[in-house]
């Protein structure tokens, strides 16, 4: 029983101390669509984000977060490259509290892109860094154009950090996207 629990605290320290050092976001499933009252909510957005969503031509995801001070945090928007015969494509805006639109990402000059950790190919659009002043933010991901329903994956923020609690979960969310269960 002792080894047991020893060899059980050796994995989950050595998954802890390299999920550290991984190249990889956080990765979350939005349950599509969310409207206003119930938003994703991103609690820290310079932690490096992976919200997977799903959504249907005119239907839409919210997402809001708050800065408590200015930050420069990268922000982009993915469908995987098997998808793009389906016409539909997602479009992503970010607003202030006010209302303005600070920063639109589309798939308009996609780069090819490929995620090591889920082994997807994917088509992304082009990086922008998001230099945000301190406030209350939200995003919006729209399905446009014709087609079906369609996946995507908005990422945020660039800081790699897992704690240990999250590693289980963070396990079964690379094995969700792998076998496209989202």
């Amino acid at each position: 029983m002792g080894l047991a629990v020893l060899l059980l605290l050796a994995w989950l320290g050595s998954g802890y101390i390299g999920a550290q050092r991984a190249c990889a976001h956080d990765p979350r499933f939005a349950c599509s669509p969310r409207d206003t009252a119930r938003a994703i909510h991103i609690a820290d957005p310079t932690k490096s984000w992976a919200f997977y969503g799903r959504l249907a031509p005119g239907q839409h995801d919210r997402y809001v977060f708050t800065l408590k001070h200015t930050v420069t945090v990268p922000w982009n928007l993915l469908i995987e490259q098997k998808d793009v015969a389906n016409s539909a494509r997602p479009v992503a805006i970010l607003t202030n509290d006010s209302g303005a639109v600070v920063a639109r990402a589309t798939l308009k000059g996609a780069q090819s892109f490929f995620e090591p950790f889920s082994r997807i190919h994917y088509l992304s659009s082009p990086p922008v860094n998001l230099h945000l002043a301190a406030g209350n933010y939200h995003i919006e991901v729209v399905m446009n154009g014709p087609g079906s329903m369609q996946r995507y994956v908005m990422a945020i923020g660039e800081k790699e950090r897992f704690g240990l609690w999250e590693i289980p979960y963070v396990l079964g969310a690379i094995h969700r996207i792998r076998t496209r269960g989202w």
